[in-house]
């Protein structure tokens, strides 16, 4: 069975030129940041050799704090803030464990069958 194409040759050669282009000016575009940036590249390949795993807080030292930021919290900042109030309710010594009143407690004298 032959598959067919819902356009022409014709149509599709306009398409890969287009795709053509926009892929090499999205390189272009990639290498001029790079070199732009070469300084910041070189510090973050070295932090890579020595931790491998970068996080945010590992790349703001060198890259600085985002230039972008709004006053609405993105996904990440909500997940680090729950991360963290999960992490000081761990850590407070008044806390008490949660018991579960819903069930008695099991009885060591009789073993599951």
């Amino acid at each position: 069975m032959e598959m067919t194409k819902p356009y022409s040759s014709e149509t599709a050669a306009i398409i890969d030129s287009e795709v053509r282009e926009w892929v090499a000016k999205a390189y272009d575009r990639t290498l001029q940041l790079i070199e732009e940036h070469k300084e910041h590249v070189a510090q973050i390949a070295e932090l890579l050799l020595e931790k491998e795993v970068l996080h945010q807080e590992d790349l703001v030292p060198v890259l600085g704090d985002r230039p972008f930021k709004s006053s609405e919290p993105t996904n990440y900042d909500r997940f680090k803030e729950g991360f963290l109030e999960d992490t000081e309710t761990k850590d407070t010594p008044n806390s008490k464990p949660v018991q579960d009143e819903g069930s008695p407690p099991l009885d060591p004298d009789i073993v599951p069958a």
